[in-house]
């Protein structure tokens, strides 16, 4: 029996499970951590590897490690060639993964791992009790969830019925890449991860098209820095209003932007020819005869004529399709807002023992839930104040 079952082993679990270590609350013997990738931060590293990311959006200060400048002196005693960019010292990616790893091997991470997918968690004598596909079951006094919605890729209807004919997305988890020939590319989206794509598929050789439904939206970050303190959330965790929440979360959220850098980088490609902008929604797909894709916007009377589609379109968050914990919140009477997120007290608790981070504890924490600083927030909330006995 372990005293922490950490389900979901990206940036939130790896976070928590540092903060638990680090803080003297658990061992590493005392926790496991669940999660289907072979690694910590397998899907991280993946999906900011395709886009080909340099640096992150975050500033330095936001990383898996407890103490706040633990990344900027990694980078100095590292003597890290690229290291942070701009006046928030916006780390590399390469410099962001190393100090990861570096920490997480620090509390033997590996010790904890456990591969599989949770299929069942329920609540038995007083212990959660997780069931892993293939991998039997393991039980302990608290349970986390800290899944992410990366494995639900956002594809819009009219792109469905060409699901791996043409059109994929960025971040679905097998992509057949671009053939090395030159190919009339379209990446649908007009967010950091187009913009990334865009600009990597540019300079792989393609011709390049963004397809954006709005103008471009430039934003340091995904949300107001205010964000990140009582400015914003001293009324955000006033209110009992759950609707209200989820308003302001939604209004919070710059979806769809990216930073200064990144506008001036598609300003250059735009005018050297190798990124072309079109500002439209796409209403209907179609494919020709000789397998081109024919595409019909709102605003155009002309189609649009690809050979490959790339979808930067973001996530479902959809927390049905986490069916056990459905089952889980059903068996054990647990409390959801109407947009079906739950509601959790401020030790992020939402049934006893069972503990919430990331999207899962955004009527919490507020927008800024799902991001690192969310997860640095959510694991030194449950860390110190999580129940630490039975």
């Amino acid at each position: 029996m372990y005293k922490w079952l950490i389900i979901g082993g990206g940036i939130q679990g790896s976070t928590l499970a540092v903060h638990l270590v680090k803080s003297g609350r658990a061992s590493i013997e005392e926790m496991a951590v669940i999660d289907p990738h072979e690694r910590p931060l397998e899907c991280w590293k993946r999906n900011t590897s395709r886009i080909q990311m340099k640096y992150l959006r975050s500033p330095s200060v936001h990383h898996v490690d407890t103490e706040p400048f633990s990344l900027q002196t990694y980078a100095d005693k590292s003597q890290w060639p690229e290291v942070f960019l701009g006046r928030y010292k916006r780390p590399s990616l390469s410099l962001f993964n190393q100090h990861c790893e570096t920490v997480l091997d620090e509390i033997q991470i590996d010790q904890a791992w456990k591969r599989g997918m949770v299929t069942n968690l329920r609540r038995e004598d007083g212990l959660w009790v997780a069931e892993i596909d293939g991998a039997g079951t393991l039980t302990g006094e608290r349970a986390v969830l800290a899944m992410s919605f990366s494995h639900q890729p956002f594809w819009p209807e009219w792109a469905k019925p060409f699901q791996y004919d043409g059109v994929y997305h960025v971040f679905d988890k097998d992509v057949h890449g671009v053939s090395n020939k030159r190919v009339q590319m379209a990446v649908v989206g007009g967010g950091i991860t187009a913009a990334h794509y865009a600009v990597k598929l540019a300079d792989d050789g393609h011709d390049v098209t963004m397809l954006a439904r709005h103008p471009f939206r430039i934003y340091d970050f995904d949300s107001d820095p205010g964000w990140l303190g009582p400015k914003y959330m001293k009324a955000f965790s006033k209110t009992s209003d759950y609707q209200q929440r989820r308003q302001w979360i939604t209004s919070a959220r710059h979806r769809g932007s990216f930073p200064k850098d990144m506008s001036r980088k598609l300003a250059v490609y735009r005018e050297e020819g190798r990124i072309k902008v079109i500002q439209d929604e796409i209403e209907s797909c179609q494919k020709t005869d000789d397998g081109k894709l024919i595409i019909h916007g709102k605003a155009s009377q002309s189609p649009y004529k690809y050979e490959r589609i790339a979808l930067a379109t973001g996530f479902t968050s959809d927390i049905s399709r986490f069916d056990w914990v459905q089952r889980a919140a059903q068996a054990e009477q647990l409390p959801y807002a109407g947009c079906g997120f739950p509601i959790v007290g401020k030790d992020l608790e939402w049934g006893k023992g069972l503990y919430v981070m990331g999207a899962f504890a955004e009527l919490e924490i507020g927008p800024t839930a799902r991001n690192i600083s969310g997860a640095r927030k959510a694991a030194y909330t449950i860390t110190y104040t999580a129940k630490h006995t039975s």
